[in-house]
């Protein structure tokens, strides 16, 4: 089995320092899937350290993609191994497992949309034929992973209209990545600084955090959760978006990705492999249950 190489769209695309601006509507959009909410209430330690939670996340994913098959191979089964023991019985009574397909599935799924819905909210879209492109490059992605044919719609169209198809809800971990992204708390080791790190950072930047993740959702999962803009919330985002956008036009289109997605790229393209399907192990591809344009200034659109 072969990942997408540095041809692909995924490994050229993901690495993109501007990621981190749409984390919130991500995790959202994963959260709200009644399974990965009630895993990350009863299972996670995101509400008290968010900041690692979003670290370990960006680090396996970079992981799986840009790393050796031999690294890729050794996260998967960690990620296995770390979901095995979140199961149980959410607030509903409703029994879950994270290693179930469809769950597991979905958030493989919502780590495509995150890099497709980025680019389309930061002036940056791609066209139709690259996000069905990117979204088959994620589809072998998750073969590795486990996820298998017939988990996840084999086109994005198929997924953006699974979003609105999708039981998704509110609950708990839902208002608790809210919290998170309107109000940023400090990582562990800054803590000490309290009413300074909200006064500076966490607020200022929350009200920002705030505006972007709820301007990014898609709607039918803004309107369930009620989390609407107000025409001047609005009109902010506009601002904040236009500002990115330009800023990142007067960078040199190598530069543009960032200085840690730049690195990101270089350390792999250096150690890059891609070894016949039989040198990967197969314990690794167990099923989950067994294992630049720019457009003018506009509004922010809606997916």
């Amino acid at each position: 089995m072969q990942r997408p190489g540095p041809e692909s769209l995924v490994w050229q695309r993901l690495a993109d320092d501007r990621g981190l601006l749409l984390g919130g509507a991500t995790l959202l959009l994963q959260v709200a899937e009644p399974t990965v909410g009630a895993g990350v209430e009863q299972h996670s330690n995101f509400k008290a350290e968010p900041w690692r939670r979003l670290y370990g996340t960006l680090l396996s994913l970079t992981t799986i993609v840009y790393g050796t098959t031999a690294q890729a191979c050794t996260e998967v089964e960690r990620l296995r191994r770390m979901h095995q023991s979140i199961r149980g019985v959410d607030k509903q009574g409703r029994h879950y497992s994270a290693l179930r397909p469809a769950p597991w599935a979905w958030v493989h799924g919502t780590l495509a949309w995150a890099v497709i819905r980025l680019n389309e909210v930061f002036r940056t879209p791609f066209t139709d034929a690259e996000a069905e492109q990117y979204w088959r490059e994620w589809l072998e992605v998750g073969t590795l992973l486990g996820v298998r044919d017939g988990d996840l719609p084999p086109t994005f169209a198929g997924f953006c209209a699974l979003i609105d198809e999708t039981g998704l809800e509110d609950n708990a971990s839902v208002r608790d990545v809210v919290a998170s992204v309107s109000v940023i708390p400090p990582p562990v080791w800054l803590r000490f600084l309290g009413p300074v790190w909200r006064a500076l950072v966490g607020r200022p930047v929350g009200r920002l955090s705030r505006l972007v993740t709820i301007g990014a959702l898609p709607p039918s999962l803004a309107a369930k959760l009620d989390l609407q803009l107000t025409a001047r919330e609005q009109r902010r985002l506009n601002r904040f978006v236009a500002l990115v956008a330009g800023a990142r036009r007067v960078v040199p289109p190598p530069l543009r990705p960032g200085p840690a997605a730049l690195l990101i790229k270089w350390r792999s393209r250096r150690r890059w492999d891609t070894p016949p399907a039989k040198e990967i192990d197969e314990g690794a591809t167990a099923r989950p249950q067994d294992r630049d344009d720019d457009r003018g200034a506009r509004p922010v659109p809606r997916r």
